[in-house]
């Protein structure tokens, strides 16, 4: 009895050769589940480095083709004959385009004249305030719907290195800014774009910062006019503004005489003929007795901005230059900056 029972006992012990069977299947699964999942993972970071890497070379192909477009550009500032049909396209629509089929896709070149807007820096130089540019912001502003003065608060932003506790009514110095509720401190530098008047008092408001927006765009309020930005930032403190290129906003806030009509029968001259310098300029339509202060008023520009957009497949890179060109006709870069300006 004892050794039937221990006999028994010995064969419930051991394993049958069914259940090894499904031991050796499941271990077989799951060696081929983890090989698999190894493998897709492979797979997927393979695929995910070759997109990398493909869209680092297209980057860098359309950095390059920019760059073409703007050794393209510094050649047609450079030509005289080609310089002055840029002039012509300038003067009329307010920027000249043009578009290069290239490998894989198109690049776009779009120069601006700059000075055919007011330098928001040129305000103020060092601790100074220029009256004429002054008085022709706080009338560009009024042109766009900016309400208040906000030309005092951008003097105490960018005026270098000045700390001045008294302020006016309308301006603004730490003391303002240290009480927000998010405290910051003023810039006192110049502005490298318009986008950060959004920081300076006054601009808080929706209304006042979209309207300025539009002044820094290439949008002009009349149609008729060229679509060119009315308001810009130079570093180079520039002050002046090529009345054969200026947007219609920018002619309207030379003087508070100044009209629509005026502005318009000036565009239309131009157009057809160039104002040779100042004079010429101031003696027609009856503008001496207008313009009554012609400080920083060109008949030719000086710096130009070239906005290139390479499109490479589904990749595109949007490149800002400055170009300076003085008065022997050289031009070089002076500010190259990508996706904004």
């Amino acid at each position: 009895m004892f050794l039937q029972r221990s006999k028994l006992a010995r064969r419930t012990s051991l394993p049958s050769a069914k259940s090894q069977r499904g031991v050796a299947i499941i271990t077989a699964l799951l060696v081929v589940t983890i090989a698999a999942t190894i493998s897709v993972t492979i797979s997927t970071r393979l695929q995910l480095d070759v997109r990398r890497t493909g869209n680092l070379i297209t980057i860098d192909q359309g950095y390059y083709y920019a760059l073409f477009a703007e050794d393209y550009s510094l050649t047609l500032i450079k030509d005289q004959e080609k310089f002055d049909v840029l002039v012509d396209n300038l003067r009329e629509f307010g920027h000249f385009k043009q578009v290069f089929p290239v490998e894989g896709g198109t690049v776009e070149g779009k120069v601006t004249d700059l000075n055919s807007c007011i330098n928001i820096n040129a305000l103020v130089n060092g601790a100074a305030v220029d009256p004429a540019t002054e008085e022709r912001l706080k009338r560009l502003f009024s042109i766009a719907g900016v309400k208040g003065n906000p030309t005092q608060a951008i003097t105490d932003w960018i005026d270098s290195g000045v700390t001045d506790s008294t302020t006016t009514p309308d301006g603004a110095e730490d003391g303002y800014y240290m009480n927000l509720e998010k405290p910051y401190r003023t810039g006192n530098s110049p502005l490298y774009s318009v986008s950060e008047l959004r920081l300076v008092r006054g601009f808080e408001d929706n209304k006042n910062y979209d309207a300025m927006l539009r002044l820094s765009r290439n949008f002009s309020a009349n149609e008729k006019s060229p679509a060119a930005p009315s308001l810009c930032a130079l570093t180079t403190g520039s002050k002046s503004i090529n009345v054969n290129t200026a947007t219609a906003e920018v002619l309207q806030s030379l003087s508070s005489d100044m009209t629509p009509t005026i502005v318009e029968n000036i565009i239309q001259q131009r157009i057809q003929s160039p104002y040779n310098n100042i004079d010429d300029f101031t003696s027609s339509s009856n503008l001496a007795t207008i313009i009554k202060n012609t400080d920083h008023l060109v008949t030719e520009s000086e710096y130009f901005l070239l906005r290139t957009k390479a499109e490479i497949g589904s990749a595109n890179m949007i490149m800002y230059s400055i170009i300076y060109r003085d008065a022997s006709g050289k031009a070089e870069v002076v500010y190259r900056t990508q996706r904004t300006l």
